[in-house]
């Protein structure tokens, strides 16, 4: 096996949370509304795998690390990890979803570069077994070493190139490049580059070649007046990076650690601040009642004296006046002997029964507000207590934000803005190196006036390769009547005597999406190298077959493209569409949908914040 696999893409960011897609052996579809990421995942994989730049969307806005796991085909694990335009690109030998800090076990240039083999193209090309095979760069035999990147186009197709009338064996409409982009075809189909030829450059050339050396010494001139460190070289400056990253890591943790301990100090000042609000509704509620009792004390005392007043009065009431009974009333002759003694007496027991209640009635309201009293005692001590601790608890958080947080903060801030300029030093060391590579290629390029001229693709395979894509189109069930062929001369995809660029676009993307899946299946079939995996950006979005109703398109071309290459095709296939994929396929590969809907599955790529977040 000499292919690649794709496990993941990862963003990560210091406070962001992680935005990742996992990528399924066989077939992984990301499909759902517009404008939620879908064609993001496209252009971040092409990034990860050495395009200069990459367009950010909003959402992407704080995250710092990019990573994408691969398998490798001795059946390792890396990571590769890139910064948003960045021109390195950090190797881990494992298998990395999250932000990291360590120091990567290898760094490359992001670009490729056949002075040497410290470049992701050179890396990958040496894991699929095509490192040091040429490309033919014109008829006459000239060459140049190929890089991941002139197979990367064949493989991985945007939205904009899948519907393009441009050839899905050529990058663009230009004739530069031409030879190479055909010859690119002819290394994956039949395994074997161009050979070297050993003429030098005419007059002619070398006056061209003179003009492009100018003009990268004044670009090489340029970035190095942007050196800040100009005593430093590219390796220094890595051994610095490498220090400050080990450093980092070590700060990252210190203030995790601090920051842990923050909140838990803070968690237990809020759990007193209940506390300590507790005891003073307590003791609002104590000192309520108490108030209430003492005013039913001084009732009952106010009573007890009346009551007693009322008992000393009684027996005399009737010794200062005749007349009407002051007792009940009764005339005087209806009065009897004795009458007054008899009347006093019953007072006298009243007053005396409605004195014993109500003392009884204070004793027991005593009693009670005794009790009280000694429960808001202890409550008051109880909320000393608590009100003490909240106090240590206050002062340990200013302890620790003024002495450990804001100084570890800060540190890790000045940290950040020197991981920044070093990793911006060393971008534009690689940009120099970059150059150079480009100045030295030039200058130790050589014409072909009389060399050996490129081989064409033999006809046997190029048959093959026609009928794969033929096969392809058949379990698609996309209607044709006639063969496919591709011209190798022409680089033109050709179905009968009409070619692709003649067809509209939804055909277009369907033909462009077939031979890619063919050109992988061909060469893993025939165990030619082949990165392994393609990514099909909008296949059928615009495709409609002819005399078919709108309700019907699912049950057909659709349909069958998905379970082809879930069920026959031999790579990786990653799709992105706007449309629904068939309902037994969601049960089988893996399957994302961005719904741009707050509660829906998944928000988009990126997780759904406040600033994501749809208008309502």
């Amino acid at each position: 096996m000499t292919e690649l696999r794709l496990l993941h893409l990862t963003y990560a960011g210091m406070g962001r949370e992680t935005a990742r897609v996992d990528f399924d052996p066989r077939l992984t579809i990301v499909y759902g509304a517009s404008d939620t990421g879908k064609s993001f995942v496209t252009e971040s994989i092409d990034y990860m795998l050495g395009a200069r730049k990459l367009n950010l969307i909003p959402e992407a806005e704080g995250y710092s690390q990019i990573l994408l796991g691969i398998a490798l085909p001795d059946a390792s694990v890396i990571t590769l990890m890139r910064a948003p335009q960045s021109g390195r690109v950090s190797v881990f030998e494992d298998d990395i979803r999250d932000l990291v800090y360590r120091s990567p076990d290898l760094v490359l240039s992001a670009q490729h570069s056949p002075r040497t083999t410290k470049n992701l193209s050179r890396y990958l090309m040496e894991r699929i077994g095509l490192d040091g095979s040429l490309l033919a760069t014109n008829d006459s035999g000239g060459t140049k070493l190929a890089g991941f990147r002139d197979l990367l186009h064949l493989c991985l197709i945007s939205e904009t190139r899948m519907v393009s009338k441009v050839s899905p064996v050529l990058r663009t409409s230009g004739t530069s490049g031409q030879t190479a982009h055909k010859s690119s075809l002819k290394l994956l189909l039949t395994g074997a580059g161009e050979q070297p030829s050993p003429s030098r450059l005419n007059q002619a050339q070398r006056r061209v070649h003179k003009g492009k050396i100018s003009l990268l010494d004044d670009l090489i001139l340029g970035l190095q007046r942007q050196l800040v460190s100009r005593g430093a070289n590219q390796s220094q400056l890595q051994q610095q990076l490498r220090r400050l990253l080990e450093h980092q890591e070590n700060r990252a943790e210190s203030l995790r650690d601090v920051t842990r301990r923050h909140a838990q100090a803070a968690s237990d000042r809020a759990t007193l601040s209940v506390a300590l609000a507790h005891y003073a509704q307590r003791l609002a509620e104590t000192d309520d009642l108490l108030g209430r009792f003492e005013l039913l004390r001084t009732q009952y005392e106010s009573d007890l004296a009346r009551l007693g007043m009322v008992s000393e009065a009684g027996s005399l009431l009737g010794y200062f006046r005749s007349g009407p009974c002051v007792f009940c009333g009764a005339e005087p002759h209806h009065q009897q002997a004795s009458h007054d003694a008899m009347e006093t007496t019953a007072l006298h027991q009243a007053v005396t029964a409605e004195s014993t209640k109500t003392r009884t009635l204070l004793a027991d309201l005593l009693v009670t507000i005794e009790d009280l009293r000694s429960q808001r005692a202890y409550v008051a001590e109880d909320q000393a207590v608590q009100a003490a601790l909240a106090e240590q608890a206050d002062a340990e958080i200013t302890r620790i934000e003024r002495e450990e947080l804001t100084p570890l903060q800060d540190e890790v801030a000045e940290v950040m803005a020197t991981r920044s300029r070093l990793e911006n030093e060393l971008g534009l060391h690689a940009r120099i190196e970059e150059l150079e590579d480009v100045r030295a290629q030039l200058v130790s390029e050589e014409a072909q006036p009389g060399g050996q001229p490129s081989r064409g693709i033999p006809p046997a395979t190029l048959t093959g390769f026609d009928r794969t894509i033929e096969r392809t189109l058949d379990a698609w069930r996309v209607r044709r009547e006639e063969e496919v062929t591709y011209d190798q001369y022409t680089a033109e995809l050709y179905v009968g005597d009409r070619s692709r660029s003649g067809h509209g676009k939804g055909m277009r993307a369907v033909l462009h999406a077939a031979f890619t899946t063919a050109l992988a299946d061909y060469c893993l079939e025939q165990r030619r190298s082949h990165p392994g995996f393609i990514v099909l950006d909008s296949p059928l979005v615009t495709f409609r077959e002819p005399g078919v109703r709108e309700a019907d398109l699912r049950q057909n071309v659709p349909q069958h493209f998905y379970r082809h290459l879930l069920n026959a095709f031999h790579g990786q296939a990653i799709v992105v569409e706007n449309t629904d994929p068939p309902s037994d396929v969601l049960d089988q590969g893996q399957v994302y949908m961005f719904s741009r809907e707050a509660h829906g599955q998944r928000f988009g790529f990126f997780p759904l914040t406040s600033s994501s977040a749809p208008a309502q």
